[in-house]
């Protein structure tokens, strides 16, 4: 399995660094990390809750406008945001679990117990590259 500089396996090494990008508001580098069933599936999700059918084609191909691209990637990485919600992301752990799915992981205080899963992140390889399709939170209950 091939890692990163960071020691993490690939597919945990983008997972975190794609939701370093969402903490952090890189909403073309949100865009990039994405794979093209990823950006589908935020898309389809857009239009289901009303987005123009026109932009989402217009973002898919790559040919919206800058404002149009900038507006809807904000709205996206908010969204991704409210799913990490309660989250202390700036300590995650990720575990890669095989097959490019990673946990997202919240370590909890010494003698309390394992770390507890806060997110599921599914990726793809395409050609050198790990793309995330899917970001799923956890809630507790």
């Amino acid at each position: 399995m091939s890692t990163n500089g960071g020691g993490l396996p690939e597919p945990a090494a983008t997972a975190k660094r794609f939701v370093d990008a969402v903490v952090w508001g890189e909403h073309l580098f949100v865009w990039d990390l994405l794979s093209t069933a990823g950006r589908d599936t935020v898309l389809a999700t857009a239009t289901a809750r009303g987005m123009a059918g026109e932009l989402a084609d217009r973002l898919r191909s790559g040919t919206a406008p800058v404002d149009e691209r900038d507006t809807y990637l904000a709205d996206l990485v908010n969204g991704l945001r409210a799913e990490l919600a309660g989250c202390d992301v700036d300590h995650l752990v990720y575990e890669d679990a095989g097959e490019g799915i990673v946990r997202a992981l919240t370590p909890v205080p010494p003698g309390l117990g394992v770390p507890l899963p806060v997110a599921v992140l599914e990726l793809r390889a395409v050609a050198t590259r790990w793309f995330v399709e899917r970001l799923s939170a956890i809630r507790p209950g």
